[in-house]
């Protein structure tokens, strides 16, 4: 048999199912159309024509032998339950600036790092956790069994040896560090000194009141709401009502709202504000999964991250009344922190489930920038395997 006969006899053969086949990429194409992420105008309206015939390059390539196997490869490489995120469409395959002034500290597989407001990117070495000091001067780092403060080069100004840290937070005044250590909250003086237990506390981490008093808010084995000065251990409140735990609490700037996020059952949420003095002040039960929350660095504005069924959003909500909010933007799968810019004009969300990060204008959503392929960017010449790279804060320019 020639070349010639052996192709004619192979253009003959009908592959098992192959109708069955089409019939499922074509399931398969259509239902990744029907997911996709709504496209702004000016991007949504620029070249119809070619964005009708990609469509219809899709549609012929699934219904083709060639495009069954590419399909089918695709289906078994990712599982056939997998849904593929598509994020905002427009997004750049780098970061090279930030939208606002200051910098972003960001913690991946690879470690800590800072990245500039030009985009330029600074390992300051293998660590879990961070947190900026006021200004930006030293960053608090942590890792398995040791505390630390490095300089934004990456420089160790000190350590401090303590099991299971994590979670440090630098005081507004500079001068005080508090981490977790393992079930204890515990605090540093910011030049390494004078470390001392504090008290038992739950894994959320705690967080400083504004201001030069060294005030500390964190969570107690009971699920109550502690505000602690402490120089001298003194407890200032305890606010403890509800039978879950708070996972997260958040001061506002000005030090007059003190917000506790509880994960309620059945797939809802109870935001809980509190006044400087421990007084509740506004509770409000919504729908909805948890994942972070952020106030303006100016107001008592509160982005908020839920998620809610196959989707997420992100909700900017007023802290005074808390039924004031406003859907800023949703998406398919999980969203993961939210920041604000210094200046307080730009959100920055993380999205892992699209590998991309949100810089938002704010509430009013006048403009969105993306960047796409986070894991890769923090993980030079490697793949970008593993967690996605958490935002830990977004810090003023340096002086």
């Amino acid at each position: 048999m020639n070349e010639r006969r052996l192709h004619q006899a192979l253009v003959g053969v009908t592959p098992p199912d192959e109708m069955g086949a089409q019939r499922r990429s074509w399931r398969v194409v259509r239902t990744a159309f029907g997911e996709r992420e709504p496209t702004p105008w000016p991007v949504r309206h620029r070249r119809p024509i070619v964005g009708a015939a990609v469509a219809v390059a899709l549609l012929a390539a699934a219904l083709s032998s060639p495009g069954q196997a590419v399909i089918g490869g695709v289906r078994d490489a990712m599982g056939t339950k997998t849904t593929v995120v598509q994020g905002v469409p427009q997004a750049r395959p780098s970061l090279f600036s930030l939208p606002a002034p200051g910098r972003v500290l960001v913690t991946a597989p690879t470690g800590a790092w800072i990245v500039s407001a030009d985009g330029h990117k600074r390992r300051l070495g293998d660590y879990r956790d961070a947190t900026w000091s006021p200004g930006g001067r030293f960053v608090g780092v942590s890792k398995a069994s040791a505390m630390a403060a490095v300089t934004p080069k990456g420089d160790v100004r000190w350590t401090l040896s303590r099991p299971r840290v994590h979670d440090p937070a630098w005081a507004p005044s500079g001068f005080r560090v508090a981490y977790l250590s393992g079930s204890n909250v515990r605090v540093v003086a910011g030049d390494g000194t004078g470390d001392a237990r504090i008290d038992a506390a739950q894994n959320v981490a705690p967080v400083w009141r504004p201001g030069e008093e060294h005030l500390l808010a964190f969570v107690d084995p009971a699920g109550n709401v502690n505000v602690v000065q402490t120089d001298d251990k003194q407890v200032l409140w305890t606010a403890g009502e509800s039978a879950s735990s708070p996972m997260q609490l958040a001061w506002s700037a000005d030090g007059k709202r003190l917000l506790a996020v509880r994960r309620l059952e059945g797939g809802r949420m109870a935001l809980v504000v509190f006044d400087g003095e421990g007084r509740r002040r506004q509770y409000l039960e919504l729908p909805g999964t948890p994942a972070d929350a952020a106030f303006a660095p100016r107001d008592h504005s509160l982005a908020l991250l839920r998620r809610i069924g196959p989707r997420s959003e992100l909700v900017v909500v007023n802290g005074d009344s808390l039924r004031d909010q406003q859907v800023v933007f949703s998406g398919l799968g999980r969203f993961s922190e939210v920041t604000w810019s210094p200046d307080g004009r730009w959100l920055l969300v993380g999205w892992p489930s699209a590998d991309q990060w949100l810089f938002i204008r704010s509430a009013d959503v006048s403009k969105i920038k993306a960047v796409s392929s986070l894991g890769v960017q923090f993980d030079p010449g490697g793949t970008g395997a593993g967690p996605f790279p958490r935002i830990e804060g977004w810090c003023c320019p340096p002086r």
